[in-house]
């Protein structure tokens, strides 16, 4: 048997060539705005008045969300390893060279690359993920725990995970390798949990089903589906412990999926309970980029950027006739606190204000000046600054 493959990546080791990437952004944008506009029609024939096309309507919401990461469908990924300073170095020429001859429209373009790039930690997860599922082949389950703050990159991967294994319809059976869901807030009863649970495999429930029967029916779905990994995305939601019990529960009568609980301080879902914490005994914690790892994140993010000069965004002080000046990496830090998501947000503004000003690179007035307005507008979202 072979170990499942992970997110299929474009490894800069291999060398890029960036106008074929930017036509493959621009194929799978127009997949993109196909695919979407195919569920809005789906969602529209809809029947607010009756339950199932309500639920169905939820069903498509999560698609459609998930759906904008096709427009990076085989994102870059950055090395594991540092790189040796010659290969850097022949790296961000051959890079820098090609982006000269880009235009700016080109060069908006080539920012999308930014919505999710393979980091390291990123890797290691995926590649752990990977392993967790194969052990489902030999009877085996792995239960672990994801953290890490807010912006740390959880959720976009695993929404990504979710993606890259969609459902497929065949003539006897619905196929879903990945169920995904967020925990309910409401922590009134189970029932939630596990509706959510079905509504992932493609499925709908009846208003009068109880736990007992939610229960019952997913463990059919999950056979039936195929389901390799259950995934509950924000399990801090889930507090009362009646309700932890459920999805321990679930993992009793599901035939063994491996079940991956994230969230900011995951293993707030295992306190007070020896068997849940028996059962979730290993965890995976997503970096906050400070010191060195920032500068190497910096540093490729740099190579990235479509400009034909270097930013220097892992510098952390200049030397200037004043004297020693914050460098881009200080404002970085001060400005993100090293939030994965936070510090690609900032990277794509500051690239679009450089674009539309003709500048060959960020400088670091630009780079404080983008989070200075980011910060105005409460920016989250970083599709919200790529048009």
């Amino acid at each position: 048997m072979t170990m499942p493959a992970g997110i299929a990546t474009q490894a800069l080791y291999e060398g890029l060539d960036v106008r074929v990437r930017l036509s493959q952004l621009a194929r799978w944008r127009e997949q993109y705005e196909i695919q979407d506009k195919a569920l809005e029609v789906r969602a529209a024939a809809l029947d607010p008045g009756k339950r199932q096309d309500i639920q169905k309507g939820a069903q498509i919401a999560t698609m459609r969300r998930r759906l904008r990461l096709q427009l990076v469908a085989e994102p870059l990924e950055l090395p594991t390893d540092a790189l040796q300073q010659d290969g850097y170095v022949a790296m961000r020429a051959s890079l820098s060279q090609q982006f000269a001859s880009l235009s700016r429209d080109e060069r908006r373009q080539w920012l999308v690359n930014f919505l999710f790039l393979m980091t390291p930690a990123l890797y290691q997860l995926d590649r752990k993920i990977a392993r967790v599922r194969g052990h489902l082949r030999f009877g085996q389950q792995r239960n672990f725990l994801l953290g890490g703050v807010s912006g740390s990159g959880k959720t976009t991967y695993l929404d990504f995970l979710a993606f890259l294994s969609p459902a497929r319809i065949e003539a006897e059976r619905n196929v879903v390798p990945v169920v995904k869901i967020d925990a309910p807030v409401s922590n009134h009863t189970p029932k939630p949990l596990l509706q959510r649970m079905i509504l992932s495999c493609g499925y709908t429930y009846l208003q009068h089903d109880n736990e007992e029967d939610l229960l019952m029916k997913l463990c059919l779905y999950f056979q039936r589906c195929g389901v390799e990994l259950l995934v509950v995305d924000e399990v801090e939601h889930l507090k009362r412990l009646e309700i932890r019990r459920r999805l321990l529960e679930v993992s009793n009568v599901t035939q063994g999926v491996p079940i991956i609980c994230a969230a900011c301080h995951p293993h707030t879902f295992t306190d007070n309970d020896p068997e849940i914490a028996g059962r979730w005994n290993d965890c995976v914690m997503l970096p906050q980029y400070t010191g060195d790892a920032l500068r190497q994140l910096l540093a490729f993010l740099d190579m990235l950027l479509p400009f034909p000069e270097s930013s220097h965004l892992d510098v952390y002080t200049i030397l200037t006739e004043e004297g020693i000046v914050d460098g881009p990496a200080r404002l970085v830090e001060t400005s993100t606190a090293g939030v994965l998501r936070d510090i690609m947000i900032l990277v794509a503004e500051s690239s679009m204000r450089a674009i539309d000003r003709g500048d060959s690179h960020i400088s670091p007035a630009l780079l404080a000046g983008a989070w200075a307005d980011l910060q105005t507008r409460r920016v989250t979202d970083f599709l919200s600054v790529i048009p």
